[in-house]
This record gives C-alpha cells, sequence and structure tokens, in this order.
C-alpha cells in the first residue's frame, strides 16, 4: 500500500510502510538508450534536475564500484551531489545518492528498465533512505519539479537522436573520446563470449580489445608516452580495456600533458590530444562495430561521425589501401546508409552477423 501519491508527469508514491519513494515513467526510447543516458556524464548533464539548472560533472566513473560527483547551479547557488554505482546491467542501475546540503542523508537507489516494445521502456525507480523524516525532507524539497522538468529535458534528448544525441563531431577530443570509449566498454561489458568470430577475418571478440590495447600504448610508447599496464587482455579482456581507457582518458583531461609536443617517428609530430584524436579515437569507434556484432549488439554508432570519418578517408582511399590499414572495400548500395558505408569502405560487410544470432 502506498500513500502521498503526488501530482506529477511521473507517477511518484511514497511508501506508508518503509521510507521509501516509487517512481514510474513511460518512455520513447530503449532500455539501452535510458541506461546510457544515466551513466554518460555529458548526457546526464544536460537532462539532469529543474529547469535553468546547469550541472557541471566533477567526478564520474560508471562502473560497477565507480563513485559520481556533480555541482548543480541555479541563481549562481551551487548544489552538490555524490554517490557511487554498485550495479549496472543492460536493465538495471543500482547506486547511492546523498545531497551534500543534507551530507547525513543517503538514498540507496535502484531503476529499472522494462522493455515495452515498440521502441518504448517504463522506468521502475525507488529510494529509500534511513527515515520517514528524511524522505519527507527529499520530497519536499522539490523533488516532484525536479523530475517532470528534468524528465522532460530527457524526453527532447532522446526525440533528437536518443542515446547518439551528443554530435561526437563537435566534442573536444578530450570529450569524444569519453564518448566513444564508453560505448565500447558498453559492448564489451555486453560480450559474454571472448571467443565469438567477427566481422574481421581470423578474429574473435578478444582479438578486438587485443589490437586496441597493443598497438596504441606502443605508439604512445614510441613517442615518449608511457601508460600504465593494465590487466592480461587473455585474462580478462573488459578489465584490459577499462585499464586502457582510463589511462587515455587521463591524459587527455590533463591540460599541460594534452597539449604538449608529441613526436612519433613516422606519425610526424602533433599536439597529443590531437594525435590520440586523428590516429586512436576513430580506431576505437570502428572497433566498436566489430566487437557489437560479434556480441550480437547494436553498436550505435554515431552518424554524423561516421559520414565525417568516411568523406575524410574518400580522397585517400588508394593510399590506405596499400599501407594494408584496410583490406578490399566491400560493395554497398548507392543509397546505403552512412555506417553501412564505413564498415563496408574498412572492408566489412555490413550485414555481417554471428552465428547463432
Amino acid at each position: 500500500m502506498t500513500a502521498n501519491r503526488l501530482r506529477s508527469e511521473a507517477t511518484i508514491e511514497a511508501d506508508e510502510r518503509v521510507p521509501l519513494v516509487r517512481i514510474t515513467r513511460d518512455f520513447a526510447a530503449s532500455p539501452a538508450q535510458l541506461v546510457r543516458a544515466h551513466t554518460d556524464p555529458d548526457l546526464f548533464a544536460r537532462w539532469v534536475g529543474p529547469d535553468g539548472m546547469d550541472t557541471r560533472i566533477v567526478d564520474w566513473d560508471a562502473r560497477d564500484g565507480g563513485c559520481w560527483r556533480y555541482v548543480a547551479t541555479r541563481d549562481g547557488i551551487d548544489f552538490e551531489f555524490r554517490g557511487c554505482f554498485h550495479q549496472i546491467t543492460d536493465t538495471r542501475i543500482v547506486q547511492t545518492f546523498t545531497f551534500m546540503g543534507m551530507p547525513d542523508g543517503v538514498a540507496l537507489e535502484t531503476m529499472r528498465f522494462e522493455d515495452l516494445g515498440n521502441g518504448r521502456t517504463r522506468l521502475h525507480a525507488q529510494s529509500l533512505v534511513d527515515s520517514f523524516e528524511e524522505r519527507d525532507a527529499f520530497l519536499a524539497s522539490g523533488m516532484e519539479t525536479g523530475i517532470d522538468e528534468g524528465y522532460r529535458k530527457l524526453d527532447a534528448l532522446l526525440a533528437s537522436g536518443g542515446a547518439g544525441a551528443i554530435d561526437l563531431t563537435a566534442l573536444s577530443p578530450a570529450e569524444r573520446h569519453r564518448a566513444v570509449a564508453r560505448r565500447f566498454g558498453e559492448v564489451a561489458a555486453a560480450t559474454h563470449d571472448w571467443q565469438a568470430p567477427t566481422p574481421v577475418a581470423g578474429w574473435v571478440a578478444r582479438d578486438v580489445v587485443g589490437h586496441l590495447v597493443e598497438w596504441f600504448p606502443a605508439f604512445l610508447a614510441s613517442g615518449g608516452v608511457d601508460l600504465p599496464i593494465g590487466p592480461d587482455v587473455e585474462a580478462d579482456p573488459a578489465g584490459a580495456w577499462r585499464a586502457l581507457a582510463v589511462a587515455v582518458q587521463d591524459v587527455l583531461d590533463d591540460p599541460d600533458q594534452a597539449t604538449s609536443t608529441f613526436t612519433h617517428p613516422y606519425a610526424g609530430t602533433h599536439r597529443l590530444d590531437e594525435a590520440i584524436d586523428r590516429f586512436y579515437i576513430a580506431d576505437v569507434f570502428m572497433h566498436t562495430w566489430d566487437l557489437a556484432r560479434a556480441a550480437g549488439v547494436d553498436a550505435e554508432l554515431d552518424e554524423r561521425f561516421c559520414a565525417v570519418l568516411v568523406e575524410g578517408m574518400e580522397p585517400i582511399d588508394e593510399l590506405l589501401r596499400s599501407s594494408g590499414q584496410y583490406g578490399p572495400r566491400h560493395p554497398v548500395a548507392d543509397d546505403a546508409g552512412v555506417v553501412a558505408r564505413l564498415v563496408a569502405f574498412i572492408g566489412r560487410d555490413p550485414d555481417w552477423a554471428a552465428p547463432g544470432v
């Protein structure tokens, strides 16, 4: 039994038996899009909270055991929030939540994303606190307005492009790496058979991670930049990827290091963040498609970035083929979509699917 059903676009219910608030709301989106909207820091900052609130992400480590912190500013006043992710799956997020204006209050939040079919998902969220007084204080603090206005912003964000609403072409190298690496990590987390075949002849899923973990640290080391060594790819491919993604992001997030001069014996001299952007981030982006096909999930590639990559590679087609970076272009129809054209350009069959998927 519940009490205090509040007027809201979402259904917000206060349980009369335990200090718990339940929230239910439907979205025109897939569970994957909603999980990403709640765990991708760039997306999250664009919709969370009431209208007129600007959100700045301070810390964000969206993985089991990772912590987060953000500051929301309105009318010149800062409101700080923090917590930790306890579990992130394809359909569920469990985390703690603390408003630093009430630092002794810690809520345990569980969000479940129910696939309703036809591109719709129902969010079932609950927030458990220590006492009824604490729960009632949360409700009285403007929770209903924040939820309704925040979710309306999320509706608009999803309508403008779903979980891929961030335009990768408009981001800095650090922001672009964060978004691209995040999606590759999501696909890696969804990969349950690391021996599954991939669209790359002779490669299994583990080899996709192995390729990135092997070539890029060696590339940076040739220019005097050493990354920490992560877990062994054979034993822990997902862990090896996470370690690489964190190490590269740390470099890009350090202004002094990111803007330093990087000279590679064969690739020439560049600003370090621009070298990472040019030679590595696009590679991660394209290999996301390979791993996603092996795992039987949607790569969700940003079509705008696909178009930029195709446009940039077309004029040097012959050079790329002769260098051995890509195999023969796979034929596609003239009206093929831009994702299909990109993967066909780099030698993949856009219609390839793993056996049994």
